[in-house]
Order: C-alpha cells, then structure tokens, then sequence
C-alpha cells in the first residue's frame, strides 16, 4: 500500500501540473518493451497519473524481445517501444526510419545490472575457457552477442569458435543448469534470481568489451510519427523522466510494480542492487551511441558505420558541446 508521504506528493505534483485531467481527451499511446528494470518509468508514469497529467494514456505491455518491439513499431501497432538500442541501430542502417526519444538503461561499468553466468561447478573462468563454447543470447545477433564476443576477444579467448543459441532469459538459466549451453548473459531481474538460487557463477561483465558506459536500451518511434506529434512525444519524454526520477528515489515503492510485469518475486527484487534507469534528457548523447555501432560493425551485426546523431529525433535532444 502507498504511504501517506507517497500519496501527498502525488497530489502535490497533480496540483502543479498543467491541467490536461478534465481539460481534454487524453492521447493514448501504446509501448511495449522487454521484461526488465528499466521500464519502470513507464510503469511508473502510467500507474502514478503522471502520463495522465500531461494528456496522455499510455498503455504499457510487455514483449520477450527488442526486435519483436520493433517490428511493432514499424508496423504500427505500437507508438513507442522499448528495446535493445540495437534493434534501433538496425532498422536504420537498413533505410527503416526510427528515431530515439529517450534512454532506458545505461550501462555503467560501476554498477553492472548483467553478468556473464555459467554453472556453478564449470570450469570456465575467462574469455579463453569459452572457445567452441555454447553461449545463449535472447535474440541472435542482438547487442548480448556483439558484447560477449567483444569481450572473449578482450579475454584472451577467440569469439569466432563460439556458437550461440537463442532462448530467453528465464530459459538460459535452466539450460545452463541442464547442461545445455555453457553460458549466457543474464539481465536483472532474472540475473539475481539465478544467483540467489546458488546454481550459478558470475565470471565477468560482457558488456565492458563495448564501453564503460553506453546506452544500452531506447525508447523509440517511427520518425514520421514524432515529426507529426512533436507535441505529444515532448509530454511523453517529460512524464518519463519525471517518473523514471521518483522510481530511482523510491525503489521499494516499486517492487510489487516491477515483480507483477517481470513476473520475478518480490522478494527477489528487494534483494537486488538495480542501477537507477535514466532521468535526464542530457543522457540523450551520441558519444554513449557511437560504441555499439563501432562494436557492431566489427562483429558483423551492422554493414557500415554512420553518425550516431543520425538516430535521434532532433526534438529530443538537447546538445552538450
């Protein structure tokens, strides 16, 4: 149940918001995005009424995978999504025209919310014990992929021997438990559930071998949507990232939120040291872009480089000499 504290700020902030309640026919807005962490600005926004406030009804689902996201939003049946930055990158080296409104997640070296995992009792420690290995990923050559090979070849091992298999993230746990594949790289919150189930072992942090820190997930539209909606896609970004603000400060507030769209317990999550989700359009930055597609087309994932500023809508970002 929500605190006495909770519910007077919520009235506080609905007293000093523009008056879109009652004023007017909110514009609904469909999202979807993978089952994890960083959504709960979303979540937030839509549960709390801070979407509603800005005029809007958005209406958040969840989907197993960034590119399943994507081909929604090209297709229309969703207006914004949430997925690997990846998915995005792709669709427009491919002439798909997408455009990145705000960040998810950002990786930080310093507060890692995915690991490298394998069993308990393997013998793999590094890069180099995982040539001609069987390493799952959620989706076959997404951002997973490019980061581990990156890091094998950082670690003395040789990513070209490795062969990767697709499964989500709930199914490569048991599979790495079943003998099935040798490892995978696991997201919070599923990551800390194997852990605590003391099946499994952490040997490092694949996503160092892109960069210390790089946008990792994306909110994203078509950019024939956001140039006809400016308006309604800047009161999107606004309610986000004051949402995504208020979760970082009150995590606990959000953690039957979380459980209930990831469909980990709760008791779980609690235990769980997640990195805070991004609150600042300043985050919006093409030097935290430019290392994934760097990264993607050394592995192959993307046919040539282009500038990272390319991908974002001109109206959502602010510019940082």
């Amino acid at each position: 149940m929500r605190s006495r504290a909770a519910f007077l700020a919520t009235l506080a902030a609905f007293a000093s918001a523009p008056r879109f309640v009652g004023a007017q026919t909110l514009t609904k807005l469909r999202l979807s995005g993978s089952p994890d962490h960083d959504i709960i600005g979303a979540l937030w926004g839509a549960q709390s009424g801070i979407f509603a406030k800005y005029g809007l009804d958005v209406d958040v689902s969840s989907s197993n995978s960034g590119a399943v996201v994507t081909a929604a939003v090209i297709g229309g049946s969703l207006e914004i999504g949430k997925g690997s930055l990846l998915s995005l990158l792709n669709a427009h080296a491919k002439g798909v025209s997408l455009v990145l409104e705000a960040p998810g997640s950002i990786w930080n070296t310093d507060a890692p919310e995915s690991a490298l995992l394998v069993a308990k009792d393997s013998p793999i420690r590094t890069g180099r014990d995982l040539n001609s290995k069987t390493i799952s990923v959620p989706s076959l050559g997404d951002l997973y992929q490019i980061a581990i090979s990156a890091w094998i070849d950082q670690h003395g091992g040789d990513a070209r021997t490795v062969k990767f298999l697709e499964l989500p993230h709930r199914a490569a746990a048991e599979s790495i438990a079943a003998g099935r594949v040798d490892a995978a790289n696991i997201a919070d919150p599923i990551l800390g559930e194997a852990v605590q189930s003391g099946r499994f072992r952490v040997i490092g942090h694949a996503q160092d071998g892109i960069a210390k820190h790089f946008i990792v997930t994306a909110y994203f539209c078509t950019a024939d949507f956001a140039a006809k909606n400016a308006d309604v896609m800047a009161r999107f970004r606004r309610g986000l990232y004051e949402a995504a603000t208020y979760a970082n400060a009150n995590f606990q507030q959000m953690i039957p939120l979380l459980a209930k769209y990831s469909g980990v317990e709760e008791k779980v999550i609690a235990a769980m040291s997640l990195s805070p989700v991004a609150t600042n359009p300043k985050q919006l930055d093409p030097k935290m872009i430019q290392p994934i597609i760097d990264a993607a087309v050394k592995y192959k994932a993307l046919a040539a480089t282009f500038p990272a500023k390319d991908v974002i809508d001109p109206n959502a970002w602010i510019h940082v000499p």
